[in-house]
């Protein structure tokens, strides 16, 4: 079990760079890894150019869909990184954040929270921008104890400063990643909740589930490795490492083998 097939980096939401990424991995005895940032390829370009072949650096992304109610996470894998239709997407979605990072500090203006913008940006650096970012700026200025903290009073679904996400349907994430020569697998599904639509997924050619992922205890694993059987789909798994962002340190703590790897490859 020598691949860790879902991480991040400070280019989303995660606190270590890719250079800790790939230093991490390799201590933890990792063969392959897949950074997978929100709506950015950057981290895996920075990551590959870092290893130099010391541990095999898996580009991939993840996109938000919305179906039937249910937002949904779509991890792609093994895109062309400089494909030039794929990176104008993901530059549109990184614009369509810094919107609703906008909407956010109004809300919590509203609210008799004033913060900075340039303090939020300057949290999340060169990234794709995000609540964890105003979180973080919100612990830092005191207002919560920590991002959790944030996220329970202010950011969360349904609390008083939370902004939708720019929607786009499943079909469209499978397509860009697609498009892109890239192998689309749904993230996490126990965590979204949505096994209803996965034969709609499939149909719109989702190509594996994450069926090992940490927030999935073990019932689920094998629930997924059925899921997955009977509609003939890819197996993957990873740690969804955020750095400290989320507690402790994950990389590595969720598991694949390179046969899985080669699969995902040259499906």
């Amino acid at each position: 079990m020598n691949a860790d097939l879902h991480i991040h980096t400070w280019f989303s939401d995660s606190t270590l760079s890719p250079v800790q990424v790939v230093t991490y991995a390799r201590e933890m005895g990792l063969k392959a890894i897949a950074i997978c940032d929100h709506d950015i390829i950057d981290g895996a370009k920075e990551a590959v150019e870092y290893a130099s072949g010391s541990i095999e650096i898996v580009p991939g992304v993840e996109l938000s869909a919305v179906a039937m109610q249910h937002e949904i996470h779509i991890l792609g894998y093994f895109m062309d990184m400089n494909d030039s239709c794929f990176n104008e997407r993901l530059e549109a979605f990184r614009k369509a954040r810094i919107s609703r990072i906008f909407e956010m500090i109004e809300r919590l203006a509203a609210i008799g929270i004033k913060i900075d913008s340039s303090q939020i940006f300057e949290a999340a650096g060169k990234g794709s921008i995000g609540r964890v970012h105003v979180a973080t700026v919100l612990c830092r200025e005191n207002i919560v104890s920590s991002v959790q903290e944030a996220f329970n009073l202010y950011l969360g679904y349904n609390k008083p400063c939370y902004i939708k996400k720019t929607r786009i349907s499943p079909e469209e994430a499978i397509k860009i990643i697609r498009e892109a020569g890239g192998v689309p697998v749904l993230a996490h599904p126990g965590v979204s909740k949505c096994d209803e639509i996965i034969p709609e997924l499939v149909r719109l050619g989702i190509k594996g589930i994450e069926a090992y992922h940490p927030m999935h205890p073990l019932p689920l694993w094998k629930h997924y490795e059925k899921l997955a059987k009977k509609h003939r789909l890819l197996i993957t798994g990873g740690s969804d490492c955020h750095g400290t962002a989320r507690g402790h340190m994950m990389i590595g703590t969720v598991r694949v083998t390179m046969e899985k790897v080669e699969k995902l490859r040259t499906v």
